[in-house]
Formats: C-alpha cells, structure tokens, sequence
C-alpha cells in the first residue's frame, strides 16, 4: 500500500511542473505578442493606456493634465518628431512634438516644459515662484543670447 501511493505521488509531480512550465510558455509568448513599443518620450511619465500603432506612426493615451484630471489624448508623426530630435511630451493632456529649433541660451529649460517655436516665437509653459505653471511666450526668440524664466515669464536678454 505504502509503495502505490508512492508510485502515484512521483507522476502528479512531474504534472505539476510540466504544467507550470506550459502556462509560463503561454504567458510569456502573450508577453512578446502584446506588440509593438511606443516611441520614447517624456510623455511616458505622465500618460497611461498607451498604444502605438506603426503603420499610421500613431499614438494614442490617456495623459494627466496640469489640474490633475487625465484625458484622452493621440499624437501622429511620432519617428518625424523623434528623429527631427524632438521629445514627444504631454503638453497639459495633448500629446506633441516639443523641443525643436528652440533657442539654446539661458536657464529657462530647467524650469519650462513643454517648449515649441512657432515662427520665431518661443511658447512654453514655465513654473511660477508658486509652484504653479504658466503659459507664456517670448517674440523674436532667437535674437537673445539669454533667455530665463522670471516668475512663470519667459524674459530674453540681448
């Protein structure tokens, strides 16, 4: 009696393990096949629920806005922006393309985000002395050979 249940105990092992070794092989081969990665950008920190879409080169999230409620957001033209040297960011629940041709002078990149040129003004939101942000623009961008962020206000110096 002793020696059966022996025999009968040594097979439910080795079912046991090939089980478990079959149920990670499925989850792992879903793992793989989930599909294709997002392209990197600081808006992976503040979005969820991200899907890329290759073909169309589109992206789709619910991202946080300033006020702290999240919405949906989607963004075309993703390898455009990344391989013009962009970010892709989330710009207060709107996904876009930041960060080119924007002037490379001064201290206001520590305390701005979401910087984009539009024509040769420079538009950002920049942190006030009380934490909060504000939108602000600064013409004629390029002719400065400072620009800084005085209390949530872009300000060029010549």
């Amino acid at each position: 009696m002793y020696g059966t249940q022996r025999r009968l105990f040594g097979p439910w092992k080795v079912w046991v393990v090939v089980f478990c070794f079959v149920a990670a092989s499925l989850l792992g081969a879903a793992y793989v096949s989930a599909g294709p990665s997002a392209p990197d950008g600081t808006y992976k920190r503040t979005c969820r629920n991200i899907n890329y879409t290759p073909g169309s080169d589109r992206l789709t999230a619910t991202c946080k806005k300033i006020n702290g409620s999240w919405t949906g957001a989607q963004f075309n033209n993703c390898m455009q922006c990344r391989n013009g040297g962009g970010d892709i960011e989330n710009c207060n629940g709107k996904i876009e393309c930041t960060g080119i041709r924007i002037p490379n002078v001064g201290s206001y990149k520590r305390s701005c985000f979401c910087c984009r040129m539009e024509g040769s003004t420079l538009s950002c939101y920049c942190i006030t002395k009380r934490n909060t942000s504000h939108w602000t623009s600064l013409p004629n961008a390029g002719s400065y050979r400072n620009i800084s962020n005085d209390d949530g206000i872009l300000r060029g110096n010549r």
